[in-house]
């Protein structure tokens, strides 16, 4: 592949782990379809799929996905703590490598333009794929949720990019679009307040200029509260600046964090900065790293053919 972009699906479903591993199953049958990670979350009932591959195979691989969700999934029905507004809440295209965002807007928008047309689906473009730039942040798309959007659709403001204007009860709208890759990641919190969470959300969020989301829930297994993050832009806003805001930011209720956690994948980069942070190492060569440097030897013998 010249050009690998990958597509991080997100269904409305995290409780049916025999349809989770049936869809799977299906997609890792398609030829050329790379799966990449599966990152099944209980109490937001909620499963995030990671897959790359050629553009044909990533598009039998979304058609299989809308297919199988839409039919299982009925939202009528559905009750979980993250904001979601379809069976399939988003599909994005994310740009990794011989690829920009431009590519992946172009791969997005042809997906999108089909998915509305097969499933007779109301459709928003967010971010760079946004045609109104209210739109290209997901959570004002997602504001509301699927419990209000019937009526948010009545205003012209909000209607549909593609596809019907009216509000399929069963099974919701689909955002889909091209953005950069998403840092997402659970910040556990000693206490199980959850107005101390949505408060401590507020604050790191609103300081970060719009870099960082967080969506405060209820763990239903310990009953401790925790935040579910995303960094939008984590060249410019690095984790372990995040977790130390939200560090900073709990200890005013005299809360402290418990655990975090990665959902889904996460570059590499991102956790040998945090360690570069918190080992206050200067001038570290990433070449001495065991793994790169191997790696570094076997693509030149590779290459060279030494």
């Amino acid at each position: 592949m010249t050009k690998i972009i990958a597509c991080v699906p997100n269904i409305s479903e995290g409780k049916d782990q025999r349809f989770i591993d049936d869809l799977e199953a299906r997609l890792r049958a398609i030829d050329g379809l790379m799966i990449l990670d599966v990152a099944v979350d209980h109490d937001q009932n909620r499963t995030v799929l990671s897959f790359t591959g050629s553009k044909e195979a990533i598009f039998e691989g979304g058609f299989l996905l809308y297919d199988l969700s839409l039919k299982q999934i009925d939202m009528r029905q559905h009750q979980g703590d993250y904001p979601r507004v379809g069976a399939v809440d988003v599909f994005p295209f994310v740009p990794l490598k011989g690829a920009d965002i431009n590519d992946a807007k172009e791969w997005a928008e042809e997906f999108a333009e089909q998915v509305a047309e097969r499933f007779s689906l109301p459709v928003y473009l967010f971010a760079a794929s946004a045609r109104y730039r209210y739109r290209r942040d997901v959570q004002n798309i997602r504001h509301g949720e699927y419990e209000a959007f019937a009526e948010k659709m009545k205003d012209l403001r909000w209607k549909p990019d593609l596809g019907p204007d009216c509000f399929p009860e069963d099974k919701g709208v689909t955002i889909i679009g091209a953005r950069h890759p998403l840092i997402s990641f659970k910040v556990s919190l000693g206490t199980r307040n959850l107005e101390i969470a949505e408060a401590v959300g507020h604050c790191v969020a609103d300081a970060s200029g719009g870099h960082i989301r967080a969506v405060a829930a209820q763990d239903h297994g310990d009953g401790h509260v925790y935040l579910s993050m995303s960094i939008v832009n984590y060249k410019t806003t690095p984790l372990y600046r995040v977790i130390e805001n939200v560090r900073l930011e709990a200890r005013r209720f005299g809360v402290e964090i418990r655990r975090t956690e990665i959902t889904g994948l996460i570059p590499e980069r991102i956790l040998i900065e945090a360690a570069e942070y918190y080992l206050g190492m200067h001038g570290f060569n990433h070449d001495t790293l065991l793994e790169r440097n191997i790696q570094k030897h076997l693509d030149e013998k590779f290459l060279f053919g030494g």
